[in-house]
């Protein structure tokens, strides 16, 4: 389970709390109902009146998901088992094909693309109407990613917004209320700009994170689907098993750790 995500907010959060009891402020003043119902209360609705439910709903599966989702750092599995569905397809033709896919080890959703485009092969399309359906299929996977995201980056732009509001309308009723108390004037400004605190501070220390988390997997997905393709366009030209895993190589780099791998594909 990858909780570097929860790591960071709790970090985050906790820094900017203890940078704020440094400076000498009290964690009293920071709590506060009407503030914080403003900021997220206003962010949800704004949420809620920007994207459907079933976007939104899809969009926390997505974040949850990506929690206990495979790493998808590694790279060579995949090579690997397009080099073998090759290297079958080399041997048997498509029906070598079919019994390399019905494989228990192709159950995964990492390889339903992957099955997919095997399909197109055994259903004799060109290498061309390949390309184009499994483009295709990728081009829709990222669309929907994208509107996930969104959702996040939304409550993101909104967030401090709120904020901004939310201490216009404290500082309307702080006027609006006299200067005969100085003292209690100053501590009802400070009061005010909590809910600016809230808004920004929800912002960058959660929202954007969590958008940000999910473009980064949408880009690794990205790349194990582009590798697919290839390997698919590749097979049903019946390139060389070993050709396939050295194109592919080519991948490695865009991998952590990657580069060693991308050179020894290059070199062989």
């Amino acid at each position: 389970m990858d909780i570097s995500l929860f790591l960071g907010i709790i970090v985050g959060f906790f820094c900017v709390l203890c940078g704020f009891r440094l400076e000498g402020g009290s964690f009293k003043a920071l709590f506060l109902f009407s503030p914080a119902l403003i900021v997220i209360g206003g962010t949800v609705g704004t949420i809620i009146s920007s994207f459907s439910f079933k976007d939104i709903i899809q969009a926390f599966k997505s974040l949850f998901k990506s929690f206990k989702a495979k790493p998808l750092d590694n790279a060579s599995v995949i090579i690997e088992k397009i080099s073998e569905l090759s290297e079958a397809y080399k041997r048997g033709g498509t029906r070598g094909l079919e019994e390399a896919i019905n494989n228990a080890e192709f159950d995964g959703d990492e390889y339903l693309m992957l099955k997919a485009g095997i399909i197109l092969i055994q259903e004799s399309r060109t290498t061309e109407e390949i390309q184009y359906i499994l483009e295709s299929d990728i081009r829709a996977f990222t669309l929907q990613r994208q509107i996930e995201i969104s959702v996040f980056e939304g409550a993101g732009g909104f967030s401090p917004t709120l904020g901004i509001i939310g201490t216009v309308m404290a500082l309307v009723v702080v006027l609006a209320a006299g200067f005969s108390n100085v003292e209690k004037l100053t501590e009802s400004i400070a009061t005010a700009f909590i809910a600016t605190l809230y808004g920004i501070a929800l912002a960058n220390l959660a929202y954007l994170p969590m958008a940000n988390r999910l473009k980064t997997i949408l880009k690794r997905q990205r790349i194990h689907k582009e590798m697919i393709l290839d390997g698919v366009c590749m097979i049903s030209k019946g390139e060389m098993p070993r050709n396939v895993q050295n194109k592919l190589a080519l991948y490695y780099q865009a991998f952590p750790d990657g580069r060693k791998k991308y050179k020894e594909g290059v070199e062989n």
